[in-house]
């Protein structure tokens, strides 16, 4: 009862106090996937135990964990953009499971001009970063959470920006059906410390509620999930068309299979002749022994296409 009134007071304290417009946002980096199995799947992650790939999609997947894990992504981002994810999680006996993790995504170098458009021969870079702890563990019976806390830092040239934000996740594995969770996060609940010029900006909060299922005639995991909740639409139900489907189809020990669709790429990429494949992604997975290395690629329709690569493993 104490790890519910705890719970439910840190999201009492979050909503209250670290309340994000639902304008644009600073800091849009944190919205982009950096997982390749999650973009594979369409970012439809929030219902997903035991996987550290997870973290940034709902903290309290982690509480399924009984070993340590560790993972590696690379995310090569549209026009030529590159970005990545690293975690390590531990588990702590009888006290739950620590995990710290990074992302970041860096722009490259752009060349200075005047306010004649004119090269000055100068060039200059520009990064993001987000440092990352958290913790999960089980609340009661069929319930687990998780919690993290993160720093982000930005920078273009010689300015830069900083802010703190929070984490929050809910998992819930159904008494009633076999294999079958629903999952609830709140995330970058937090405000900024520093701004680049004068305005600070907010952070994109998001708020996400999904549903897995493993399917018991089939080798199948159906994941969905409804995105940025929070985020008023001029009809309510406007909000129900920012979802997320994905599914992974387990061929053998060693080859996993993903597909996924998310419906608010595809529709704000129509440019009114259709949007094509833009919304869908793909990829797989390769097991070998305690290693895994993971492929995914989402498309952007006529804006080009991200593949992401990544490294998983657990000792």
């Amino acid at each position: 009862m104490r790890k519910w009134v705890l719970f439910l007071l840190i999201l009492f304290i979050t909503n209250g106090s670290f309340r994000a417009g639902n304008g644009t946002s600073g800091f849009e980096f944190l919205r982009t996937e950096y997982s390749s199995r999650a973009a594979s799947m369409g970012r439809a992650f929030v219902a997903m135990r035991g996987d550290i790939n997870g973290l940034y999609h709902n903290p309290s997947g982690m509480a399924y964990l009984d070993q340590n894990q560790f993972v590696v992504n690379y995310t090569d981002y549209l026009i030529d953009f590159g970005g990545g994810f690293a975690g390590y999680s531990h588990r702590l006996p009888g006290l739950g499971q620590l995990s710290g993790s990074i992302i970041w995504l860096n722009y490259g170098d752009f060349d200075e001009t005047n306010e004649y458009a004119q090269k000055t021969g100068r060039t200059y870079g520009a990064y993001d970063l987000a440092f990352a702890l958290s913790y999960a563990d089980i609340l009661e019976q069929y319930f687990s959470y998780g919690v993290t806390i993160k720093y982000i830092h930005s920078k273009i040239d010689m300015f830069t920006a900083d802010a703190i934000a929070f984490d929050f996740g809910l998992m819930y594995a159904a008494p009633f059906e076999d294999n079958l969770y629903f999952g609830l996060s709140l995330l970058n609940a937090g405000r900024p410390l520093s701004a680049f010029v004068e305005t600070k900006e907010s952070l994109p909060l998001s708020l996400r509620l999904g549903v897995a299922k493993k399917l018991k005639h089939l080798p199948l995991e159906i994941n969905a999930t409804l995105n940025d909740l929070n985020v008023s639409e001029p009809v309510f139900l406007d909000r129900l068309a920012k979802f997320s489907i994905g599914g992974e189809f387990t061929l053998s020990q060693l080859i996993r299979l993903r597909l996924g669709y998310e419906n608010e790429i595809h529709h704000d990429l129509d440019t009114g002749q259709g949007s094509g494949f833009a919304g869908v992604s793909m990829g797989f997975g390769l097991h070998w022994k305690d290693y895994r290395f993971d492929y995914g690629y989402s498309s952007y329709g006529d804006l080009g296409g991200t593949h992401l690569f990544g490294i998983y493993g657990t000792f």
